[in-house]
């Protein structure tokens, strides 16, 4: 049956998937079942994307009752990891799944002290015996929580570490360390960037290198995507080639399941691995199937899976990117110059950039201008880096130090090139694309065309209609120019002469992004609140990025910068600061009468 049906039916059941996980209407499933039937056997097209419409909204609306009825309160058992722990605000987040009162649930956890550090190093799929507290949030009113099918929030106090997990994590997190191992040649940077490139984990990826991919729109390079999966299926071609196509697809499903569960089942990564497993299929069944057609299809198997996956940010990057690709590659780069080589991964590069425009806008506000050629540049060698940085991994790994030194030679050059053009595109201080000024220019587009199509109507009123869609977008653009100061969630600046930045809330990538936005260069006091982790770190930062005259501290900060500690109250310009325990207090000067 589903052959007889055209790409654009397949199309709209794909969005009308997508709307029925969105809308979610309380509908039981069987009303979509019965629709797909009914279309079936009266071969009416138009109740496949109806009948797919009900089931997706039936599988979230059944989603979000399992996450509303999640019982909380103290627990005390096995648990199993299910996303990497990293440090957040002072305390070590780190999902767990747990059992209470006869239930699975999954629970953003949060630990601190003894805890913490214990946990620190779990990996996904471990198994172990935790105590704490967790706390049930209703879905709707914890959006970031949602996606990731988190029922609420648990305190974490003891925990102890009992197994390994399954064989696919034991293999995934084997292969994770070995790379890992590897990577000690590298420097610190390229080290975090390879673990990034090769299975995308961003946890230890250096402050000032996470401004410079986020203000280049460059930080998909380190979430693993579709392109990973492609290497991964050229690497083993090889293998792969000479097995029978039933053989073949199920070692392509088994392949591409063990990547997905390296890459710790990232949104793209599902994305893709359901694309290519279904092209591989229909190339099996001697089908030939259009790459529109097996994206739609991908999206549908997903989304009824996981009807969750709608609201996830990864996941609308990566079928907007897709779908955009495969619609406009072709035609952009038919409008191109220059040999084929050049022309086709330049297109495919603007079509990207062009596709995920809205869902940037929509969710982050701007897109960075210099992301189209940051992109260009750094596009080519994203993919052998990848490729490479895993097989010397692998390689290196395994031999020791000495040959992962001479294997990763090529890895570090093209880290360095990818690094070394997000640093030009952080500090070029090209403009962002504004939602207003989007716009802005969908209006002006609009009013060309409605005054072309009125003009050869003769229609007298077009040029003015014309004159005013121009005044109104170029009002949105000049509203859209004000500046953007730093938030005071993150840090503060007071004072012309002399400046001065407090950092309130350490968060280093964010205080750089802040300190960009505001065109402050050169700091002449720079004040941490906090002796933290976070607060060294974003000392360390902003001393690593900026002209800092003198920094002012805790006495508990260490020796990762020259500073001076706040014993007791410090006039520093308008302010006064003083120390509180491990905290610096900062406070208004008050004023001699």
């Amino acid at each position: 049956m589903l052959s007889a049906i055209s790409d654009r039916w397949i199309v709209a059941g794909a969005a009308a998937t997508a709307v029925g996980a969105l809308w979610a209407p309380d509908v039981p499933w069987w009303c979509g079942a019965a629709a797909l039937i009914a279309g079936a056997a009266r071969r009416t097209r138009v109740l496949l994307p109806t009948g797919l419409l009900l089931l997706a909204a039936a599988a979230m609306g059944q989603q979000a009752q399992n996450l509303s009825e999640a019982a909380g309160g103290s627990f005390d058992g096995e648990a199993v990891i299910v996303a990497d722990p990293h440090w957040r605000q002072g305390a070590l987040t780190v999902p767990v799944s747990v059992e209470i009162q006869g239930r699975e649930h999954r629970w953003e956890g949060w630990s601190r002290g003894a805890a913490a550090y214990r946990l620190e190093d779990a990996a996904v799929g471990e198994h172990w015996k935790i105590s704490g507290v967790a706390e049930t949030a209703e879905p709707r009113d914890r959006p970031f929580l949602w996606p990731r099918h988190y029922a609420g929030q648990a305190q974490i106090h003891t925990a102890r570490r009992t197994d390994g997990g399954s064989a696919p994590f034991r293999l995934a997190n084997a292969v994770r360390g070995l790379i890992e191992r590897s990577s000690a040649s590298l420097s610190p940077r390229d080290a975090a960037l390879l673990a990034g490139f090769v299975y995308g984990d961003d946890r230890g990826q250096l402050a000032e290198v996470v401004h410079d991919f986020r203000a280049t729109a460059l930080t998909h390079l380190l979430a693993v995507s579709g392109s990973n999966v492609a290497f991964v299926l050229l690497l083993a071609a090889p293998l792969l080639i000479r097995l029978r196509p039933a053989m073949r697809l199920g070692a392509v499903a088994v392949l591409l399941g063990q990547f997905a569960v390296l890459t710790r089942g990232e949104p793209s990564v599902l994305r893709a691995c359901v694309l290519a497993t279904l092209a591989v299929g229909a190339q099996s069944l001697g089908r030939r199937a259009s790459a529109v057609r097996l994206l739609a299809l991908a999206i549908i198997v997903l989304l009824l899976i996981d009807p969750l996956l709608v609201r996830s940010v990864g996941f609308q990057l990566s079928v907007a990117a897709t779908a955009a690709i495969v619609a406009g590659t072709r035609r952009i780069a038919a409008l191109l110059w220059g040999p084929q080589w050049i022309r086709l991964p330049l297109a495919a590069t603007l079509a990207a950039q062009i596709g995920v425009l809205p869902v940037q806008l929509a969710v982050f506000g701007s897109l960075p201008l210099v992301s189209i050629p940051a992109n260009v540049l750094a596009g080519p060698l994203a993919g052998p880096a990848m490729v490479w940085g895993l097989v010397a991994g692998l390689a290196g790994g395994l031999a020791g130090d000495a040959v992962a030194s001479f294997l990763h030679l090529p890895t570090q050059v093209m880290l360095g090139w990818v690094a070394a053009v997000a640093r030009w595109g952080a500090a070029a201080g090209w403009p962002q694309i504004e939602t207003s000024e989007v716009a802005a220019v969908a209006i002006v587009v609009v009013a060309c065309v409605a005054t072309a199509l009125l003009a050869r109507r003769r229609f007298a009123g077009a040029p003015a209609i014309a004159v005013v869609a121009a005044a109104i977008g170029i009002w949105i653009v000049a509203s859209g120019q004000r500046a953007a100061l730093p938030s005071s969630e993150h840090l503060s600046v007071g004072g012309i002469d002399p400046t001065v930045v407090v950092i309130d809330r350490p968060d280093a990538a964010r205080a750089l992004d802040q300190l960009a936005t505001a065109g402050i260069d050169d700091i002449d006091v720079l004040i941490a609140r906090s002796a933290s982790r976070a607060g060294r770190e974003a000392v360390r930062a902003v001393h690593e990025r900026h002209s800092v005259a003198r920094v002012l501290a805790p006495v508990s900060l260490g020796g990762l910068v020259q500073y001076s500690a706040v014993t007791g109250p410090t006039p520093v310009g308008d302010l006064v600061v003083d120390a509180i325990g491990e905290r610096l207090s900062v406070s208004p000067a008050v004023a001699s009468p």
